[in-house]
């Protein structure tokens, strides 16, 4: 009896091979039919004959160890800190805005529909399994880089990464417009932000594909430009338009809603099923720029509308269209 070991994608599992060489030669049966040649020449052939399907034998038992490793095969369970109450704290007292500009601009946060945040600045800091506190990661907060403007959402409209401010949500469509030196109020009414107001949202799931390139790539319209990112500077403001999408399709007839990978593209629509979805146009203006990189960003919900909705076809294979 001898042991071998098969590595196959990742998944390592030892075989041990179950009759001997002698058993398998014997379980052999002798070719049908007549050769003609000598009695040597038929006991080569024979033989022939037999290692042939020993080798078969081999690889069907190879390759059974392996459909059944593959099929019974798990990965082991990792388990992470649980943050206690203490850390919590302080966590949210770092992402909180500093108190001076709170009190600075307390009648305009007692309106309804604004806000105040700061934003950390992530270098990639954070993979799925790995958050590096290094070089520019020495500042980073977990979750401090990116930021939702639609109220109950669990999926982020913003991100704050290398520098920029980045519209990127699942299923959405995020574009930003600077909007000059100009007041939160004041933006309010300016031609720029009726034309990002108007901005027309996809049909369907080709259409919003061809809008999100368009996006990307940027649009000009009377000297200004509106994209999915901008270089936020202190003193300005910008306007932003986020479409979330929401989708027609039935999950429970559509998606293998058991045994899904993490890294799935499905797990994001189960997510939208449960997100707040929106169309909503908002102001915000940069009040503060630290020194270690982080921004404070005020804000105003101008406008906000039922989201469209994107429907599959019934053999399309249901996908983000970034």
């Amino acid at each position: 009896m001898r042991s071998s070991v098969i590595v196959t994608r990742g998944i390592c599992v030892s075989v041990v091979a179950l009759v001997s060489i002698g058993s398998l030669l014997s379980q052999v049966p002798a070719p049908r039919g007549t050769r003609t040649g000598s009695t040597s020449d038929s006991d080569a052939y024979r033989q022939i004959q037999r290692q042939r399907a020993l080798d078969a034998q081999a690889r069907t038992l190879m390759r059974e160890t392996e459909a059944n490793a593959r099929a019974s095969a798990t990965l082991p369970r990792e388990k992470f800190p649980t943050l206690t109450e203490k850390d919590r704290k302080r966590i949210v007292a770092l992402l909180s805005p500093n108190p001076d500009d709170v009190a600075a601009y307390k009648d305009f946060l007692a309106q309804d529909r604004t806000g105040i945040f700061r934003l950390f600045p992530n270098s990639n800091c954070e993979t799925k399994r790995l958050i590096r506190i290094d070089g520019d990661c020495a500042n980073h907060i977990p979750g401090g880089s990116n930021y939702s403007f639609r109220p109950g959402a669990n999926t982020p409209d913003i991100h704050f990464n290398n520098g920029q401010i980045i519209g990127e949500g699942f299923f959405s469509e995020v574009i930003v417009a600077e909007l000059g030196s100009l007041s939160i109020d004041d933006a309010i009414s300016t031609q720029q932000l009726s034309f990002l107001r108007d901005f027309a949202s996809a049909a369907d799931f080709a259409d919003a594909l061809k809008l999100h390139a368009s996006v990307v790539k940027g649009i000009s319209s009377d000297g200004i430009t509106y994209s999915n990112k901008i270089t936020p500077k202190l003193d300005k403001t910008y306007a932003v338009r986020i479409i979330a999408y929401r989708n027609g399709n039935n999950l429970k007839r559509r998606l293998p809603l058991e045994g899904l990978s993490p890294d799935s593209n499905v797990i994001g629509f189960v997510k939208v099923q449960t997100d707040n979805r929106l169309d909503l146009l908002v102001v915000f203006r940069i009040i503060r720029r630290e020194a270690d990189g982080n921004i404070t960003l005020l804000w105003r919900e101008v406008e906000r509308r039922k989201s469209p909705v994107i429907t599959f076809a019934k053999n399309q294979e249901l996908a983000d269209f970034k």
